[in-house]
């Protein structure tokens, strides 16, 4: 099947809505510099990447960026953007909230105003403060719903969905397609965790009526989920809703089930695919498990995956560093931020920072690979509930299911 997306797809842009933002930005703001500094090689355009090279998590961290690394790749390779090559800038903010004032000055200060990254909520959110008095367009890596509101954040452009997405279609499906009554919820004690939680109990309230017949929150330093798995079974549970990013954890909460011989149907949270799970648990604790994943990764007997994403999944697979982790990589949305980037300066045949954003503020229709995204001046969350879906995490060891490619969820 041939994929819509990619780099030919053009991007629809409301042109009543984008006159308005240019009457606004000429009346409320000051010019902007062009994305590359008066400085720098007119043949390169430089893109700030932002990420952890260095401190505990950067290895964890580096697989990460591998969509955006071949993005830039295939983009170069055609030419670039209005025959400027892509060149990264890369910063390193040791995965610390508290080191991005420093880099985005830093970024700032070479005459970037576009800028990918930083990884994490928190991370993101602490260059927010920043990037956005010096209206560095960003696209970050991260879920957190706050991150798509343009009111809040007018530079930030989310083109992955939101935690409150997350929980919702994690709720749906339980109510929905398992049709279950009595569903728990089980979250590590985060914002991601919380965020998650709050939106699938909003779900269960305002499709069914429901409360959770139990909720069990953990902190991040439980080295034991035993008694949180009891409470849920005791509470009769027949179903969890689980918002958990640490594999470890992950693993704890399944293995807790093996041993009460208790095998409720589990939707929670990507990190779910980590091919290291299958190494952690009994096969039979994963039998009724999904996870939140893009539709666009998945297949059915009836329906395969694109050639687009098929050829980026076996692209994954020649990355040490991603084995195992593909699905997760496959959900970073620096493939589709470049290429949207590329696709609204061709458009617009500009690299001038203010009609950049207005045309951001603008699209509509654009294909990616997590979907098809629109943005609005008051709306950054691209992606819409139509592109995520549910995915087997069993399904990881099925031939089919090649790098990132997981089966969709019955009925999803």
């Amino acid at each position: 099947m041939k994929s819509s997306s990619g780099p030919a797809s053009k991007v629809s842009i409301n042109r009543r809505n984008l006159m308005r933002s240019a009457a606004a930005s000429i009346i409320c703001a000051p010019a902007i510099s062009l994305l590359n500094d008066a400085r720098a090689d007119e043949s390169t355009l430089r893109i700030g990447w932002v990420r952890p090279t260095t401190g505990k998590l950067a290895s964890s961290f580096a697989p990460l960026y591998a969509g955006g690394d071949i993005a830039l790749a295939e983009i170069n390779a055609a030419g670039g953007i209005l025959g400027r090559k892509l060149v990264i800038h890369e910063e390193d903010d040791e995965a610390s909230p508290a080191k991005e004032p420093g880099v985005v000055k830093k970024l700032q200060d070479s005459g970037i105003n576009v800028l990918v990254g930083p990884t994490g909520s928190s991370q993101v959110l602490a260059s927010l403060a920043f990037t956005t008095p010096a209206r560095i367009i960003q696209c970050g890596v991260a879920n957190g719903s706050v991150l798509g509101d343009a009111q809040k954040n007018p530079y930030h452009y989310m083109c992955v969905y939101t935690t409150e997405q997350e929980g919702m279609v994690a709720a749906k499906y339980m109510i929905e397609q398992i049709k279950l009554k009595k569903i728990g919820i089980l979250h590590e004690s985060t914002p991601f965790g919380e965020d998650a939680a709050r939106a699938s109990r909003q779900t269960l309230k305002d499709l069914a009526n429901l409360e959770p017949a139990g909720v069990q929150s953990y902190p991040m330093s439980a080295i034991d989920l035993s008694v949180y798995i009891r409470n849920l079974q005791a509470a009769g549970c027949d179903g969890i809703i689980a918002w958990m990013a640490s594999n470890t954890h992950i693993a704890m909460a399944f293995n807790a089930m093996a041993q009460l011989k208790w095998f409720p149907h589990v939707v929670g949270h990507v990190n779910l695919f980590n091919d290291g799970l299958f190494d952690l648990v009994p096969p039979e604790t994963l039998r009724n498990v999904y996870g939140v994943y893009y539709r666009g990764w998945t297949y059915t007997d009836q329906q395969p995956v694109s050639d687009r994403h098929l050829a980026l999944a076996n692209h994954f697979l020649k990355i040490p560093a991603a084995k195992g982790i593909e699905a997760y990589i496959a959900g970073c949305p620096q493939y589709d931020f470049l290429y949207l980037l590329k696709a609204v300066i061709e458009q617009e045949k500009s690299f001038d920072s203010d009609t950049i954003k207005r045309a951001l503020d603008n699209v509509k229709g654009f294909k990616g690979l997590l979907g098809t995204f629109n943005f609005s001046p008051t709306n950054h969350a691209g992606v819409s509930l139509e592109d995520i879906t549910l995915a087997s995490v069993a399904s990881g060891r099925d031939p089919r299911s090649i790098s990132a490619l997981r089966e969709r969820a019955p009925g999803a």
